[in-house]
């Protein structure tokens, strides 16, 4: 099976799904951004929260590795009559010409990095972007341990076309990792027109285990405050500074 990652038919569910980020994310998260200072959002996708920030007034760049969250996020943008400053690129190698107030990473995604040295470089090259007195914030899920392995949603485009999402799940509870099989089927007047494969993995991480990724990393924990990501429960975000 051809996996891809993110690609067409699932940055059009995300959206679905996921428009923008509530008024309680947002709050939340702007309780640590000045509008005079830049901010970055980290794996920002199709911009569900820097579209937010940038309507409110915050200067706000994104990165992402999909090509086509990055597109929908242009798009989406266009909306508004925005144009949003964004860069191709994964976290850990990680070039942007700014350094930050604030760096976000919303809605678990730091978690899709599954391997530990990859996870250290990218928090090392956030670091790196990052203003001595800036703030890191990124929040954290434990995945459906107790979900059944298959699931199946439905998402509506228009009155003649939906997109079938199967994923099979396994999990991997010796290494935390859980991966998910995804099958995203578009249908338009009932007749599959288009089909795309990906896997998703996601690795989950107690708070002692966050620490010492921080402390590798070259930045000291502030506080990890229970918050409740969307429909996810035993979701946190973990506040950090430079040591």
């Amino acid at each position: 099976m051809d996996l891809s990652y993110y690609g067409n038919l699932c940055a059009i569910f995300y959206d679905i799904t996921k428009k923008f980020a509530p008024p309680a994310e947002f709050n939340f998260y702007t309780a640590f951004m000045q509008k005079d200072g830049r901010v970055l959002e980290a794996m920002t996708g199709s911009g569900r929260l820097q579209i937010p920030l940038m309507r409110a007034g915050y200067v706000v760049d994104g990165v992402d590795c999909s090509a086509y969250m990055l597109k929908r996020c242009v798009e989406r943008s266009a909306q508004f009559g925005l144009v949003p400053n964004l860069y191709q690129q994964f976290l850990d190698q990680m070039a942007l010409p700014h350094k930050y107030q604030t760096v976000v990473i919303a809605v678990g995604s730091f978690q899709l990095i599954t391997d530990y040295q990859v996870a250290l470089q990218a928090l090392v090259k956030i670091r790196e972007h990052l203003l001595p007195n800036g703030d890191l914030l990124f929040s954290l899920f434990d995945p459906f341990l107790n979900a059944e392995p298959w699931s199946k949603r439905v998402v509506r485009i228009d009155n003649s076309s939906i997109i079938n999402l199967t994923t099979r799940r396994v999990l991997d509870l010796d290494q935390q990792i859980a991966d998910g099989y995804c099958n995203y089927e578009l249908i338009v007047d009932g007749q599959v027109v288009r089909q795309e494969q990906e896997l998703i993995s996601v690795v989950w991480y107690n708070d002692a285990q966050i620490n010492q990724l921080l402390d590798q990393a070259g930045f000291e924990l502030v506080k990890i405050y229970d918050y409740p990501i969307e429909n996810i429960d035993n979701s946190r975000i973990v506040h950090a500074r430079l040591k």
